[in-house]
């Protein structure tokens, strides 16, 4: 799956992002960000048990240039009723709310079919976001 285009300015404004998970489970999200240079940086992990990651600053626009975030999201569905898991999984919601950058874009930016898995078992479910980032 292609990784969504995110374009940023080249104004010296600092980038955030929120993530927000739509599903019961324990949820835990992860975000990296890939630099141009080959540079990874983790920028943080949820710590709620709701997958919730609020207004996390990303950069200055300017150095991020044709860096990826990566946004990973598990949610274990081990206290929901096992007859649920397939409903959790169907309607999985995950919401990226980039802040900062070019006007008119979409925002929030939305998890897509092809970014969510399962296990075998159904128990866990994840989602894996990538944005690239470009200055326009």
């Amino acid at each position: 799956m292609a990784n969504e285009v995110y374009h940023i300015g080249k104004s010296g404004k600092e980038l955030s992002l929120t993530v927000t998970v739509t599903t019961p489970g324990i949820a835990t999200t992860e975000v990296k960000l890939f630099l141009s240079d080959g540079t990874i940086i983790n920028k943080g992990n949820s710590t709620n048990g709701a997958g919730l990651i609020s207004d996390r600053d990303i950069g200055i626009d300017i150095n991020l240039n044709n860096s990826t975030i990566k946004i990973e999201t598990y949610i274990l569905l081990s206290k929901i009723p096992k007859t649920a898991w397939g409903s959790c999984y169907e309607n999985l919601e995950i919401n990226y709310y980039l802040y900062y950058g070019k006007v008119g874009q979409t925002n929030p930016i939305k998890l897509l079919a092809g970014e969510k898995s399962k296990s075998s078992n159904g128990e866990l479910i994840s989602g894996i976001k990538r944005i690239d980032l470009v200055n326009i």
